[in-house]
């Protein structure tokens, strides 16, 4: 008989993505879905329920000859929790994610992130957030959304404007011995991809576009970069695509002359007062709606979603956006485009780091606590 950590399978990967999304499911609509014979199915179930990933629920009504109620799966939701922290200057957001995607704690705060500093800063939100969640379930794993260039293969923030990093930061060694867990780094923007990915209930989501507009109004932002950043999550074919250097979402306006480390064509100081000017507010995002009509049609994603301080902002991006559309659109058949924004509002970048150790996880079967996974008695618990 082989070890049990060989029972971890892709077939049974695509049964708890499946009941994921399909909560009280039963065995045999299950196979129906995904066109297995009802002996897979059973013998993968039985893996997943021992490993106390799944649970079976007894619901309905008998059938009229009576007998037991319909049995259904469900994912254990008490099983394990991941930790998503977006980390950037001046504060930190970061939440608590079950199993089946709920948040289960949510904090904020002030901080002052460095380089040096870095990874000591997110090991001790990491133990604050466990301090502060309830229940005796296991730690899963720690992601971490943070602007500028990152290597999230290696682990690596290469390189990031908002927080003075000008040389290569290796996330994954400095967190090495902090940390009990699996740990992730990656750009927000990707993040917040990562978590329309990985928790999206109502469909399985191909190709889109998310795009991260975030305002800052403390005195360094404003002054480095006029206090808007924007970036871009793009997924292709159900995976987020990083590119070859890993450099895919940086945006810079066509519209921008020279270098510069400003995004837009605006000035700083024009930038610097886009809360307070309505006519400049307009002129930014009606750019920014103009560089992603061209790249969503060049694409043609057909979901595209909108996240972070933008959705504060008295402006109607959507709206704008729908309309360069439509100008840059050549053709008399209309787009099908679905433009929405994020539910998560200023959480999408630390729920989407939670996302991201879920779908890295499933993805290299390395769920802790499962055989062949990590260890349980290494697992530190959620207390």
């Amino acid at each position: 008989m082989p070890p049990r950590g060989d029972q971890w399978t892709r077939t049974a990967t695509r049964i708890f993505r499946t009941i994921w999304r399909n909560p009280n499911i039963s065995r045999i609509d299950l196979a129906d879905t995904l066109g297995l014979d009802k002996s897979t199915v059973t013998k993968q179930v039985a893996y997943l329920i021992d490993n106390g990933l799944i649970i079976e629920k007894e619901e309905g009504e008998a059938s009229s000859r009576g007998g037991r109620r319909p049995i259904y799966l469900a994912v254990n939701k008490e099983y394990g929790r991941f930790i998503g922290i977006e980390l950037q200057l001046g504060f930190y957001e970061a939440v608590v994610v079950d199993l089946a995607g709920n948040i289960r704690a949510t904090d904020r705060g002030d901080t002052h992130v460095t380089r040096e500093n870095f990874a000591e800063t997110a090991a001790e939100i990491v133990d604050k957030m466990q301090n502060q969640s309830c229940g005796d379930s296991l730690l899963l794993g720690v992601g971490i959304g943070t602007a500028g260039l990152v290597d999230s293969k290696k682990g690596r923030v290469k390189y990031s404007v908002p927080l003075g990093i000008d040389k290569s930061l290796d996330f994954a060694k400095a967190m090495t011995g902090k940390l009990q867990v699996p740990s992730f780094i990656e750009n927000d923007a990707n993040c917040c991809a990562w978590g329309e990915l990985a928790f999206n209930r109502d469909e399985e989501l191909k190709d889109f576009l998310f795009t991260l507009v975030e305002y800052r109004r403390d005195e360094t932002s404003l002054l480095k970069y006029g206090g808007i950043g924007v970036g871009f999550g793009i997924v292709l074919g159900g995976r987020v695509h990083t590119g070859a250097h890993g450099y895919t979402g940086e945006f810079r306006s066509a519209f921008c002359e020279g270098p510069g480390e400003l995004q837009f064509s605006l000035s700083r100081d024009e930038l610097m007062q886009l809360r307070c000017d309505k006519t400049l507010l307009g002129r930014t995002v009606d750019e920014l709606a103009r560089n992603m009509a061209m790249l969503i049609n060049t694409m043609d994603f057909q979901h595209v979603y909108i996240g972070g301080d933008i959705e504060g902002l008295d402006i109607d991006l959507p709206a704008i956006l729908r309309h360069r559309l439509e100008e840059n659109w050549m053709y008399p058949s209309p787009k099908d485009v679905e433009i929405r924004y994020s539910s998560l509002g200023d959480k999408a970048v630390a729920f989407g780091a939670a996302g991201m150790v879920f779908e890295r996880l499933m993805a290299e079967r390395n769920m802790p606590g499962l055989a062949g996974g990590t260890t349980s008695d290494k697992i530190r618990r959620v207390s």
